[in-house]
């Protein structure tokens, strides 16, 4: 029984092997995939592969995307939290800080050292950004800073409030600095790299880490989904990784908003990432990104531990008109 089990094993993994090496183009649903696995297709994610740096440094103009689970951007606009909730709790009425799932002018950051006043790289000298430094994040268009406070979240009131800072002239302080934490540092070393590295924002004030919730706000965040700050640090749900990168050549506004404006989002070129990696990665969305589609099971849906020896069909398609299906019957 053991040897069938080994011998079943082998060949999902080989099925794997050769489909992931055949399939080398990027394709219309490649967006659930992380950064760095799109980048590894032909046709997928050519702005991040080709020409951009890799070293993150004061001064990059980043777009930090969700590495797991449902992908999606931080993001920020000049809509601010509503003054009072539904449930009569109050918000700071600072600007809005969500996850966007698409592509937007709205999702650039500027990584900003805390005690300089230009936003430009230093290109003589230049600093790349290591585990554990202090940073400013400053949102690109409304060039206002990222921030945190004990206040509750507008969704997931158990965390905090994530804000771009608004100085309305009372006692609520800016609290904009955040630590950075490179949670892959053992193998991908401890300086921030764009797509590669992934990272945990920790609110320097409140210890607490930058999260994507999952749940979604209601119309006046156009129900986008909520990020807060979470103290409970270790999760999936923390880690974020740079997508797109540039670095700021001028400290006028005008024209880096035009610059932004310009920003090219097409894939085109692929980069390296091991069957390894690919295969653990295809894995795990296999187990987990239903998870984030519907809440409901089917009625003829099986466990991924039922999938290697087919002890159950396998549902692949369901028309929700016509009722139509297809599922795979093994032959063992």
């Amino acid at each position: 029984m053991v040897s069938i089990r080994l011998h079943t094993y082998c060949n999902l993994l080989a099925i794997f092997y050769i489909h992931l090496n055949t399939l080398t183009k990027a394709g219309p649903h490649d967006h659930v995939m992380t950064s760095a696995f799109q980048a590894s297709l032909e046709g997928g994610l050519s702005s991040i592969t080709k020409g951009q740096p890799v070293k993150v440094t004061h001064g990059s103009q980043v777009t930090l995307r969700h590495t797991y689970g449902r992908p999606c951007w931080l993001h920020s606009h000049a809509h601010v939290y509503p003054v009072k909730y539904p449930d009569k709790r109050g918000s700071s009425h600072q600007q809005q800080v969500t996850c966007y799932s698409f592509k937007d002018v709205n999702n650039w950051w500027i990584v900003k050292k805390p005690d300089a006043n230009s936003l430009v790289v230093n290109f003589d000298d230049p600093e790349p950004i290591r585990h554990g430094d202090v940073i400013q994040l400053v949102h690109g268009l409304t060039m206002r800073a990222l921030n945190s406070h004990d206040v509750a979240a507008p969704v997931t009131p158990t965390c905090q409030e994530v804000t771009c800072y608004i100085d309305y002239n009372i006692s609520m302080k800016a609290d904009i600095l955040w630590r950075v934490e490179i949670a892959n540092k053992e193998t991908g070393g401890d300086e921030w790299n764009a797509i590669n590295s992934h990272v945990r924002l920790i609110h320097l004030g409140t210890k607490a880490a930058l999260r994507f919730t999952g749940r979604q706000l209601p119309a006046w965040g156009f129900h986008q989904h909520e990020v807060a700050a979470d103290k409970n640090i270790v999760q999936k749900d923390t880690i974020w990784n740079v997508e797109e990168h540039k670095y700021t050549k001028v400290d006028d506004k005008k024209e880096r908003d035009r610059q932004l404006h310009l920003s090219e989002m097409i894939p085109t070129k692929k980069t390296k990432f091991s069957f390894l990696e690919k295969f653990i990665e295809l894995q795990y969305k296999m187990l987990t990104f239903a998870d984030h589609l519907s809440p409901e099971e089917h009625l003829y849906s099986s466990s991924p531990l039922e999938w290697p020896l087919l002890d159950k069909t396998i549902a692949y398609w369901l028309d929700n008109k016509s009722n139509g299906q297809i599922h795979l019957v093994g032959n063992m």
